[in-house]
């Protein structure tokens, strides 16, 4: 949740980069939980074509297509959906100096700040109460997640990301050892990496990659700066467990990435094209996994866990559907909203692209990755077995304390700083950057 309204001057950030998932299921028409609402007089049956603005939650044209555009075309013929996309010379920031606001703004729960800074967020609970939608029906987490401390619901979740464990079939057949099993601790993990971090016919195999330490932070929802103070928060106990568990994987002798730090793309690409890698554990990368022309014999085991914080994967990483402050169609755009997140639409979207639904129902589960190919004969029911930590705070700072911090990690891990001290630097440096930027 957010807690509070910061006044920048220059650029705004505006979201913090995420992987985008897929998910999907279709049926015949729109579910009746997409109620038909109240329409003003100057909204009856008259064309409308709302704009929708992608704020990083990244969705590709087809399925923009299949989840957006073609349901609610179906459902409200009047209503035609235009997506805009931010490019070289459109940012959200030139359409509204051009006075070209959109209606509707696709973004992960961590741009929400961002929007909030532009002044572009409107309490949507009076059309969510006339028009009958039902919140109960979504988890918790992820609607409190969309919301002010004063209960402001500013939009809904359509998608949510995921942890997940990728490994390499082959490579266990390879060395006689049986597939991971879901419910591991990191400890467990770990010795398995340790038996899997083998040298054979001149190639090094390591045995887990555990991506970042910024992806082991996940189920804490730590960040590294407070979004309550704008503050560094990275010298505390968490932040030196997730640290000391991050080394431990990768000081295993043989198991060190060639890269520390990477991006979590970076690790699947070396999953997929060095296959050399007998365990990932990672974010949401069945596509890049599974699509990859001559990917690995791979299938999906649950996400390891803290055991403080058993059977949790992540913290809670939503895409989320905002109406705009500035639209002269809110009606229309709680329609659209009330379509994207019908039931149909969201078995739709679990079937067809493999999205994790916000919803409660078991449906969207049962029917996850149904129709996409490469997930035939995954373990992918694996994946609903963890749940993700409530939304933290975000500042609109923490990408500029991501950077410190994951450097702060390269340098312990090498060796050259003490862990007390690159915490403690890295606070330090943080203050100062956001201070100077203040």
């Amino acid at each position: 949740m957010m807690t509070k309204r910061l006044t920048l001057t220059g650029s705004i950030v505006i979201s913090i980069a995420l992987v985008a998932t897929g998910c999907g299921s279709q049926t015949n028409s729109v579910n009746s939980n997409a109620p038909e609402t109240k329409t003003g007089a100057n909204e009856s049956n008259t064309p409308i074509t709302l704009k929708v603005f992608q704020n990083g939650a990244e969705i590709s044209d087809d399925d923009f297509k299949l989840l957006f555009s073609d349901p609610v075309k179906k459902k409200y013929p009047h209503i035609t959906l235009e997506i805009t996309r931010p490019g070289k010379d459109v940012t959200l920031n030139s359409l509204l100096a051009a006075r070209e606001v959109p209606d509707l703004l696709l973004t992960p729960n961590s741009g929400i700040l961002g929007l909030k800074q532009l002044d572009l967020l409107t309490d949507i609970t009076p059309y969510v109460k006339s028009s009958s939608l039902n919140l109960s029906r979504f988890q918790s987490v992820a609607i409190d997640a969309v919301k002010s401390e004063k209960g402001e619901l500013y939009g809904l979740p359509y998608a949510m990301q995921f942890n997940a464990l990728y490994y390499n079939k082959d490579l266990f057949d390879k060395f006689g050892k049986s597939y991971p099993k879901d419910g591991m601790a990191w400890e467990e993990a770990v010795e398995l990496a340790r038996q899997l971090t083998q040298q054979d016919g001149g190639v090094q195999y390591r045995g887990l990659d555990p991506a970042s330490s910024y992806v082991m932070s996940f189920p804490y929802s730590l960040t590294y700066v407070d979004g309550s103070t704008d503050k560094a928060s990275m010298n505390n106990d968490k932040w030196k467990q997730v640290f000391e568990l991050t080394k431990i994987i990768l000081t295993i002798p043989g198991n060190v990435q060639p890269s520390l730090e990477p991006s979590a793309a970076a690790s699947g690409n070396l999953f997929i094209k060095e296959k050399n890698v007998a365990m990932l554990a990672s974010t949401n990368l069945i596509a890049q996994i599974g699509s990859a022309a001559n990917t690995v014999n791979w299938d999906i085991a649950q996400y390891p866990s803290y055991k403080d914080k058993p059977n949790i994967s992540g913290k809670l990483d939503s895409h989320n559907i905002i109406v705009s402050k500035t639209t002269s169609h809110p009606e229309a755009a709680m329609k659209v909203m009330e379509v994207v997140t019908s039931d149909e639409v969201q078995i739709t979207s679990a079937r067809k692209t493999a999205r994790m639904s916000p919803l409660t129902s078991d449906e969207p589960k049962k029917q996850f990755g149904e129709e996409v190919p490469y997930l035939k004969g995954k373990n992918v029911q694996s994946l609903f077995k963890s749940s993700v930590s409530p939304s933290p705070v975000y500042s609109v700072y923490e990408s500029d304390g991501k950077k410190i911090g994951q450097q702060a990690f390269r340098d312990y891990a090498a060796d050259k700083i003490d862990l007390n001290t690159a915490l403690r630097q890295a606070d330090e440096e943080i203050n100062r950057v956001i201070s100077t930027k203040k």
